[in-house]
């Protein structure tokens, strides 16, 4: 099969089954607040680092986040990286404990260069996810209320690198073109079984262009040793959305021009190489949320911030054991949320992660392992406590698609 339409094939397989099955890769309760859970953008290779990704630049690790790392790409070769995930989550709401446990696709992306200096990136990948269902415990005399919610934002992107300068200095433009939805439904079930059961849902549907700009300075500190930078800025963004708002099953309120904006955003990034054995590095990003229009005003959401840091070694790569040729990460992570909870708080996530890069027989293409353990951590005492497992899975194709063979 034509290698270019396997991979649009699956590209497109991916946005349609997210649009399915986004509402089975949220957990959390705090989903509820704001555009959801925020995604992890970094794919499998990067999240075993930790999630580092401003300064990492390689032609064997496919980087979407910094669209200058695009132009690392071998001229001719084509990467083709598509990636699964599990994620278990357990839960304690003053004693009371429950777990949860959910998967499918998280990303796809693929990356190729059209010249020596020019490289091309496109995928898809989610922005956020919403899935929860709480309440309905404590009955009254009445009856009694139950939440739940489902949806999601992703984006399709393309990323545009281009080395400008010696091989030292690269600039990068991502252009995505953002879609998704919101719903949370407020239910009430009266204790009387012949009375009716009233529904308040509350959407949002949102549809966007946003884009981001990426640089990557490469300085020589040896033959063999080289330190990266890498910087990335997004814009405060609006974007269109129509919202609709239900109250006693009567519709009170419905808009197709509510203002939202995604928020204005720095990253700074960098990471140490060691010619074929190490790469260590850390990122720091801070997301002006407060600024951003949410539902027509602004400091409803809270500035974020979040600080990645990670290695990965080998031992040796042109070995002839294999264990030898095996990547070995690790990393770990920090942030705080965007929003604040009914309890008037923010929380605090923190995680550790370690990963495999596991060779193919071609020692291109690689299977990558990434496991992450995370704790949330709310400042109110009142506060659900959530702690999650996830396993991310990926599988990048690395070919040298442009290769003219030889006819013997």
């Amino acid at each position: 099969m034509n290698k270019q339409f396997l991979a649009a094939l699956l590209l497109g397989f991916a946005v349609w089954s997210n649009g399915f099955a986004q509402n089975n890769n949220s957990l959390s309760p705090y989903t509820r607040y704001g555009y959801g859970k925020l995604a992890d953008l970094a794919p499998a290779s990067l999240q075993g680092m930790g999630g580092i990704a401003y300064g990492v630049r390689s032609p064997q690790i496919l980087n979407s986040v910094n669209p200058a790392a695009v132009s690392a790409v071998d001229s001719m070769t084509f990467m083709f990286d598509v990636g699964l995930k599990l994620q278990a989550a357990w839960f304690n709401d003053q004693g009371k404990r429950s777990s949860k446990t959910v998967g499918g696709l998280e990303y796809v992306a693929l990356q190729f260069s059209v010249s020596r200096s020019f490289g091309i990136g496109i995928g898809f990948e989610p922005l956020s996810y919403i899935g929860y269902q709480y309440g309905g415990e404590q009955e009254s005399l009445l009856g009694y209320d139950s939440y739940n919610g489902s949806g999601g934002f992703s984006r399709i992107y393309a990323n545009l690198g281009y080395e400008i300068w010696k091989k030292r200095l690269s600039l990068g433009v991502k252009g995505a073109w953002m879609f998704g939805d919101k719903i949370h439904n407020r239910v009430y079930t009266p204790s009387e079984s012949t009375a009716d059961i009233l529904s308040w849902p509350d959407s949002l549907h949102a549809t966007g262009f946003m884009y981001e700009i990426g640089l990557q300075y490469s300085l020589p500190l040896s033959k063999k040793d080289e330190l990266i930078v890498g910087l990335v800025y997004k814009p405060k963004t609006p974007f269109s959305a129509k919202t609709i708002q239900y109250e006693a099953q009567t519709v009170v309120k419905r808009s197709d021009d509510t203002p939202f904006d995604m928020p204005e955003s720095y990253g700074i990034g960098f990471t140490y190489n060691r010619l074929n054995t190490l790469t260590a590095g850390a990122d720091f990003q801070y997301q002006k949320w407060a600024d951003a229009q949410y539902y027509g005003t602004t400091d409803t959401l809270s500035n974020r911030m979040k600080i990645n840091a990670g290695l990965e070694y080998i031992p040796n790569k042109n070995g002839q054991r294999f264990l030898g040729r095996v990547r070995y990460r690790l990393g770990g992570f920090y942030s705080d949320s965007y929003f604040i909870d009914s309890n008037g708080s923010k929380s605090n996530e923190i995680g550790v992660n370690v990963g495999l890069g596991i060779p193919m027989t071609d020692r291109r293409s690689f299977v990558n392992v990434a496991f992450e353990y995370s704790h949330l951590m709310q400042k109110s005492p009142l506060s659900m406590s959530e702690n999650y497992f996830k396993l991310t899975v990926s599988y990048t194709f690395n070919e040298s698609w442009f290769h003219k063979r030889k006819l013997q």
